[in-house]
């Protein structure tokens, strides 16, 4: 159910109809507010709003491909030690098979 969510973004107040809830918007909000306040510690009030929005969008983005190329690497990591995983236990195995094979073949005396 969407509800509307009220937050403050460089001295903006802006409505926000969401499915979060109000914590997780506002979350979000301060978030933004951050970044366009390392960008404009003085005075927010007195900056082009369109010109500090792309450039905090543009630090946004970056993150966001960081976090992604980030998470595909660690994600080829895991497969690649799964992978390497199964090849020794199967390894492991066919060494056990061997040894069982071994010894059924030998008859006691």
């Amino acid at each position: 159910m969407k509800r509307s969510v009220q937050v403050e973004i460089a001295g903006q107040t802006l409505s926000i109809r969401t499915d979060e809830g109000p914590e997780y918007v506002q979350a979000l909000a301060d978030y933004v507010d951050g970044h366009v306040r390392e960008l404009v510690p003085d005075k927010p009030s007195s900056f082009n709003l369109s010109r500090v929005a792309l450039l905090v969008a543009m630090e946004i983005a970056d993150e966001l491909f960081r976090e992604k190329d980030l998470h595909h690497r660690l994600r080829v990591a895991v497969r690649d030690q799964i992978a390497t995983l199964r090849a020794r236990l199967d390894e492991h195995r066919a060494h056990i098979d061997a040894l069982s094979s071994n010894t059924n073949h030998e008859k006691p005396s």
